[in-house]
């Protein structure tokens, strides 16, 4: 979102949390060592305190007296999983069954290990057994249901969260991951209202807090998702996510300005980045000027994904004489995106499941000499990855419209219509590097036929439209829009977002264009398409695309151009507000661009009343993007490319100094 959009949910949803440190079952379990019980009782009272290294100690020692004792495996293993250390974990959780297989508490502790493990199958059975041997453990039906969730049940996760709160009607995190089910059915009324009970039941809960502002975000009450992130925070100042997702929310409203964003992303990096950046750390990397650059790029969306149809061309169009090519993959997902990517890169390496720490040894032991970010602050990123500085080089682009706020990322990649020389400058943790052409190049999805003719033709009304997240059509940008439809009789808007499906965000929208006087008749509101050329071919529908502001559309301007609908945008006062701008330069079509609001509707209605440029647009669309820069995948690479040699002589240069 950002740019490109992130259509997918940006919420991260809670981890199947690991039960809290205590004994599996009460008294000493039949085949212990009694003199271990006491040893056992310390680290379980240094595990409770949080003194995590010293419990662990505390339960080896055990082991080491008595190997099968199942308490002390079993919170070994809730240890060793909390950091990764999976193999060993699961070794615990045999040795505990094996001397005590009737305990439900280590059969639903396996079971959420064995889901961290990606063994989906054997992990059901394991909840099933612990819901078997104990059928009032809520923990139990809350792990079943994580894991019937994760394989897409979704009535067997909600009949799972459901016995949770029947029988603890309390549980924050079951209300919380019901709220989520909610969320991803695009069911967000009922995902505001688990959210609001799971607060009421645990005021503190980071999952709540960060879930709801998610959830109001993309129901389009920004102002109201701005404050539950601020009071979130509150609770949980060290939350990462949550602070990244208020930093996002900001680029929603016209009622932050810059300054006031720049300055959240500077504190941002304050508590959360900068202490992890080594000091005085010297990276190993030959400093040859002109030999061939290991460059490496990270993200969570190397799949079906709009981040994918902007990143694609770069990498299959680097030059591999002078550049070799790793991807890092931040995400369990993938597709044939996916696999044909991994084709494509020289290298390619998984980041589920491993932590900052063994990402950096990794991309140290890889050699990276330029890193680069695909991310910023959405989704699944690893903003505290690129903190801890594994790279000597290390780049933001394409995902995000705005400074990381970070001093270990040294670079940006942008232009000079996104970012005009001077105040952006100021504004930006990284140094900005404005690419001659544009800093996009764009693949659609799937190969689709040229459109028809303008829809206005057949249907005697011009119709408009937008197809961006809600999040961006915030009110200031339905009043406008429904200034431009009094001024153009008889059209029709047609907006689509996968939150459409949500009846009560239809009906807020809806009837917000009413009290600005709009018939109900001429606004049709859309929900998700979920096939590619389906959704594609929904352009051939409009005649005319309406930008947002102030946060701009960048994957949904590029598919509508690329159907044939040409689009109108009006040029803000940053980044997040000016990739519509930047994007209709770099083709051609600075007519298309307004510098303010009454320009952008007097543009906007203008077109509409000349019925003989629309039908030249659209049959000549496709060719004009054909000849551009924005199709250009060579050309874009070589740009590229030479920004990231000048980045690399100018470190060499530096650690020479």
């Amino acid at each position: 979102m950002k740019k490109p959009s992130r259509k997918q949910a940006k919420a991260k949803r809670p981890a199947v949390p690991a039960p809290s440190p205590r004994a599996a079952a009460p008294g000493i379990p039949a085949g212990t060592v009694p003199a271990a019980e006491a040893g056992f009782a310390r680290a379980l009272t240094l595990h409770r305190e949080g003194r995590v290294a010293e419990a662990e100690a505390g339960y080896r020692t055990v082991l080491a007296a008595d190997p099968g004792h199942p308490n002390a495996n079993n919170n070994l293993a809730i240890v060793l999983r909390a950091r990764g250390d999976w193999d060993e974990a699961l070794d615990c959780y045999r040795r505990a069954l094996a001397r005590n297989a009737a305990d439900p508490f280590v059969h639903s502790n396996h079971g959420c290990l064995l889901l961290d493990m990606g063994r989906a199958a054997e992990a059901e059975e394991a909840l099933r057994t612990a819901v078997r041997l104990k059928p009032d453990y809520a923990e139990a039906h809350f792990n079943l249901a994580n894991i019937l969730r994760n394989r897409g049940d979704r009535e067997g996760a909600r009949a799972a969260y459901g016995e949770a709160l029947r029988l603890k009607p309390d549980m924050a995190a079951a209300l919380c991951n019901l709220g989520d089910l909610h969320k991803g059915a695009v069911e967000l009324a009922r995902a505001v209202e688990c959210f609001v009970a799971a607060l009421k039941a645990d005021p503190k809960s980071a999952e709540a807090w960060n879930n709801l502002g998610e959830t109001l975000k993309e129901m389009g009450r920004i102002e109201e998702a701005i404050g539950v992130f601020q009071k979130g925070l509150e609770a949980n100042p060290t939350h990462t996510l949550m602070h990244s997702n208020l930093l996002l929310a900001l680029h929603y409203t016209p009622a932050v300005p810059p300054e006031t964003a720049f300055k959240a992303h500077a504190g941002w990096a304050q508590r959360h980045a900068d202490p992890l950046l080594p000091a005085g750390k010297r990276h190993a990397n030959p400093r040859d000027l002109e030999r061939r650059l290991r460059v490496g790029y990270v993200s969570p969306d190397f799949c079906a994904h709009s981040v994918a149809f902007f990143a694609e061309p770069l990498i299959r169009e680097h030059d591999r004489d002078r550049f070799e090519v790793f991807c890092y993959h931040a995400a369990a997902r993938s597709d044939v995106v996916t696999e044909r990517l991994k084709g494509m890169a020289d290298g390619w390496r998984s980041l589920v499941g491993v932590d900052d720490a063994r990402a950096m040894a990794l991309i140290e032991q890889d050699g990276i000499d330029i890193l680069v970010d695909l991310t910023g602050h959405t989704a699944n990123n690893r903003l505290t990855l690129f903190a801890r500085k594994p790279a000597p080089v290390q780049v933001s682009w394409l995902g995000y419209p705005d400074t990381t706020g970070m001093r270990a990322i040294d670079w940006r990649l942008s232009d000079a219509i996104a970012e005009p020389p001077g105040e952006a400058d100021r504004l930006s943790a990284e140094r900005i590097v404005r690419l001659p052409h544009g800093f996009h190049s764009y693949r659609p999805p799937v190969d689709v036929a040229p459109p028809a003719g303008p829809p206005s033709r057949a249907n005697g009304h011009v119709t408009f439209g937008s197809f961006n997240n809600t999040s961006k059509v915030t009110g200031e940008v339905v009043r406008v829009w429904s200034e431009i439809l009094t001024r153009v009789p008889n059209s029709r808007l047609i907006v689509k977002s996968a939150q459409m499906g949500d009846e009560e965000t239809r009906r807020r929208y809806l009837n917000t264009f009413v009290q600005y006087g709009i018939d109900a008749g001429r606004i049709e509101l859309l929900a998700r398409i979920d096939a590619a050329d389906g959704h594609l071919r929904a352009y051939d529908r409009i005649d005319i695309g309406l930008d947002p502001f102030p946060y701009n559309g960048t994957t949904t301007t590029c598919e509508a151009l690329w159907m044939g609908v040409p689009v109108v945008t009006v040029a803000g006062a940053s980044h997040v507000a000016r990739v519509g701008a930047s994007l209709l330069t770099h083709c051609g079509l600075t007519e298309l661009i307004a510098a303010d609001e009454a320009g952008y509707i007097a543009t906007a209605v203008a077109l509409a009343g000349d019925a003989d440029r629309l039908d030249e647009l659209r049959r000549t669309m496709r060719d004009r993007l054909n000849a551009a820069p924005l199709t250009d995948y060579k050309g874009f690479a070589h740009q590229v490319e030479a920004a990231y040699r000048a980045m690399w002589r100018d470190w060499v240069a530096r650690s020479a100094a």
